[in-house]
């Protein structure tokens, strides 16, 4: 029985021997832990009309975008500092237009940002001109926008269509509808605007019939 009884404590302590390398070996196939994530900032651009925008990461980092969708800038940030993207330099071909940036500060957690909203849209204009030429008692000069939309003038200076405004890049035809009695009225188009805020402007001139 002693015998029998060592052999088997024999067997036992191989045994567990045996369990505890396997152990070991398990541990080390474990795969360590992947590394964190980059801190980037992103989010996405929309309303693009096939220009470009060029957006910037706390005023150093630039980046180029010509397409709506997904954009992140390149260079990781460090974790707790402060960020802020703004628009450097707005699309201006093939249409001008104004990106505005939403959700674009705050602070770095643990993890990316990924949620900065550029909106794009396209700039609008008033259009309009001048007119020269009317006398006091001058009434009845009407102007046409594209054959709907009517400005009636009455006296000289610069006028606009009233609740008229052009997206960037649009066609436009100004053409007289009615002129005041007695009078001839003839209209060119001129290329200074009155304001930065008035494009496609027309001169309007009248002068008494009969003469040149």
């Amino acid at each position: 029985m002693a015998k029998f009884s060592h052999a088997m404590r024999t067997v036992l302590v191989a045994s567990l021997i045996a369990g505890l390398s396997g152990c070991g070996e398990e541990e080390k196939k474990t795969p360590p832990p992947p590394p964190p994530a980059p801190l980037t900032v992103g989010g996405t651009v929309s309303g693009l009309a096939g220009g470009e925008v060029v957006l910037q990461l706390n005023s150093a980092d630039e980046l180029v975008v010509k397409a709506d969708g997904k954009f992140k800038f390149p260079k990781p940030q460090a974790k707790g500092g402060a960020y802020a993207v703004t628009v450097k330099t707005q699309p201006n071909l093939p249409v001008k237009q104004t990106c505005a940036v939403n959700l674009g500060s705050g602070n770095i957690a643990a993890v990316a940002i990924n949620n900065v909203d550029v909106a794009c849209t396209t700039n609008t204009y008033a259009v309009g001109g001048t007119v020269s030429g009317l006398t006091a008692k001058s009434k009845g000069l009407v102007l046409e926008l594209k054959g709907g939309n009517e400005a009636k003038i009455a006296k000289n200076g610069n006028f606009v269509f009233p609740d008229t405004r052009l997206p960037d890049g649009s066609d436009y035809s100004v053409a007289i509808k009615s002129t005041p009695a007695g009078q001839k009225c003839t209209i060119e188009a001129i290329s200074d605007a009155p304001d930065t805020d008035t494009i496609n402007v027309v001169a309007v001139t009248c002068a008494k019939k009969g003469r040149k």
